[in-house]
């Protein structure tokens, strides 16, 4: 049995096959009674063999070629270092000294009895008082409607906030309550996160077990995939609605105040309202997710990831950990949560200049703007970065590691760009509301004409760099890190302002198609649990996938369901009821400095801030 669950030599090689996982399931279900009454239990090693590789100039990013992943069932008296000795040795014979073999204690798996831990206990205890208080919360509204005496006290109002009949019908309402105009950001978010999820899965499949990794090199070629390679362009869609819907509120608060307004409350409740969920799906990644599930890299990525989140959970909760202890990185996606909300905190600086000073003020921001657009470009020529993150299979094993997303896709200084253009996008669009501005027939087509253009050229111009006669020249990498990212800020702020003075035409009514609001209210969750999918997924594969545009695509969209599935569960759960809770402290505590537009800021700037990618998605 442990032979037959083993892999045997390995097959595809030059077919891009990099992963030979045996039979995980045969090989843990050993128990032998052996001689002597010893019970032989089988272990489950996969162990890395590293071919020896000549020096070369160039770096070969495309292929699987020098690793190979090779599935070895042993007893489990065997120890991790005795594994790859005898890995090692079978290949002498075969290969002879040409190859390292790795196995650490992490690659071999033995099915053990659960080990409880004290955090697991308060997480479990954590998540029954909620469930409790949930199911009495709902009996209760389901007594007040059933008898007609819904009473509008206090109390009635917190216990009616934890009620699932309560949220759920603010989830899947279809009304938007807006007097702004800005009914297509929910469309934005919506799709957004669609796309976004549809990318982590490409990723997470790609550089996971697959048979043919050769295949992806070969979608990524292909200008028709432009679209996902470009997830990150989404993921700063969401930065610059966040910025976006923040300027256009607070500005709308400070002309009602005449500038007269304390923001710290703003800031405060921003954090409590992010907060909360953010932290149930950090513990649960602490305690209970790694003891979910099993398969031949359960170990490698599940218990690798609760180890990052045991030892760098802090840093998320202060939104840091994309410059702290990023090699330790818990949760993929969250560093955009860190860039966000640094961005937030500096952000009234600018829009309470944009609407003090007529000219200082566009001056000042367009300023920072600029300088948000030299920063990355020269660190991307001083360092000869990657013009943007790019989608190499084996160099996103463990994203966290990858040199690029640690180094300078996460880093808040190489995001700001995007975040500026919302800022300016919100305070044009304040303007032109305010000001009853009507855009004539030209200046409509000039508008579409441009914001067009820019956003197909920001979109399909990464496939360049993924082209086999493309080289590599750092000062185009710098123009171009900057310049797509403005040129996408400007197409998407186009888009926003032509949708909201009624100009959107057909893409106008997509994206205020009322289907997609119950997705937009749910982003921010589907961005918390995202990585759960994908880390569930390829723990648990027990076989490679075979690649093909329709394989991927069709994981990809069941990834995308899965999400907001769980997404609805932790909204329901937590989320909603939390933010029922925030929206009381506002009325007792708040009304002193917040009027109740400043209150629906609160609420509306934190919702769509918290939403990402990417990650979400993203990351």
């Amino acid at each position: 049995s442990v032979f037959d669950a083993s892999a045997k030599s390995p097959q595809g090689l030059l077919f891009g096959s990099s992963y030979h996982l045996g039979n995980f399931d045969e090989c843990v279900a050993i128990e032998d009674p052996g001689y002597n009454g010893v019970t032989i239990e089988g272990q489950y090693c996969l162990a890395t063999i590293k071919w020896r590789q000549k020096h070369e100039t160039k770096k070969i990013r495309t292929g699987r070629g020098e690793t190979l992943r090779w599935a070895v069932c042993v007893p489990s008296a065997c120890h991790a270092k005795s594994v790859a000795n005898f890995v090692s040795s079978v290949l002498a014979h075969t290969v002879s000294n040409t190859t390292t073999v790795e196995v650490s204690e992490r690659d071999c798996y033995t099915r053990r009895p659960l080990a409880i831990t004290s955090l697991d206990v308060a997480y479990l205890s954590l998540i029954l008082l909620f469930v409790t208080v949930l199911f009495f919360s709902t009996l209760y509204e389901t007594y007040t409607l059933y008898y007609g005496n819904k009473k509008e006290s206090l109390i009635s109002t917190l216990i009616i906030s934890f009620s699932m009949i309560n949220n759920m019908k603010k989830i899947i309402s279809t009304k938007q309550h807006n007097t702004l105009g800005l009914e297509c950001v929910s469309g934005i978010k919506a799709l957004a996160m669609i796309f976004i999820i549809a990318g982590h899965a490409c990723m997470f499949i790609a550089s996971g077990p697959v048979m043919d990794a050769d295949a992806w090199d070969r979608l990524v070629r292909q200008p028709a995939n432009a679209f996902m390679l470009n997830n990150t362009l989404l993921v700063d869609t969401f930065l610059m609605l966040s910025a976006f819907l923040f300027s256009r509120l607070l500005l709308v608060e400070l002309d009602k105040r005449r500038g007269r307004l304390n923001v710290i409350p703003i800031l405060i409740f921003r954090y409590i309202r992010v907060t909360p969920a953010y932290l149930v799906v950090i513990l649960f990644y602490m305690t209970w997710l790694p003891k979910m599930g099993e398969g031949p890299l359960w170990q490698d990525r599940l218990l690798l990831e609760q180890e990052r989140c045991m030892a760098s959970w802090w840093t998320n909760i202060l939104y840091i950990n994309n410059y702290v202890n990023t090699d330790k990185m818990c949760m993929f996606q969250s560093w955009y949560l860190s860039v966000d909300t640094q961005l937030f905190f500096i952000a009234p600086i600018f829009i309470y200049s944009l609407w003090r000073w007529r000219k200082f003020g566009p001056i000042l921001t367009s300023v920072a703007l600029f300088i948000s657009l030299i920063v990355p470009a020269i660190i991307t020529y001083r360092d000869n970065l990657d013009p943007t993150l790019l989608f190499y299979a084996k160099e996103f094993t463990d994203i966290i590691s990858n040199f690029y997303f640690n180094e300078a896709y996460i880093k808040t200084h190489m995001k700001t760009i995007i975040y500026f253009i919302g800022i300016l996008t919100g305070y044009i669009l304040h303007r032109i509301q305010t000001e009853n501005y009507q855009f004539s027939f030209m200046m409509k087509t000039f508008g579409w004409m441009t914001g067009l253009v820019l956003g197909v050229v920001s979109t399909f111009t990464v496939t360049i760099f993924y082209q086999e006669w493309y080289q590599y020249n750092a000062l185009e990498a710098a123009a171009y890190i900057s310049l797509h990212k403005l040129a996408w800020g400007i197409s998407n702020g186009w888009l926003i302002i032509a949708c909201a003075t009624g100009n959107g035409g057909f893409l106008g009514k997509l994206l205020t198609w009322k289907f997609l609001a119950p997705f937009s209210r749910l982003t921010f969750c589907a961005y918390l649990v995202n990585g759960i999918v994908e880390l569930y997924y390829v723990g648990e594969l027990r076989h490679p996938l075979h690649i093909t545009f329709f394989t991927v695509m069709a994981n990809a969209i069941s990834h995308i369901v899965l999400t907001f599935f769980l997404a609805l569960f932790l909204c329901l759960t937590f989320e909603s009821p939390l933010h029922g809770i925030e929206k009381i402290l506002l009325r007792m505590f708040a009304r002193p400095v917040l009027s109740d537009n400043a209150r629906k800021e609160v609420s509306s700037s934190a919702e769509s801030s918290r939403n990402t990618s990417q990650s979400k998605l993203d990351s």
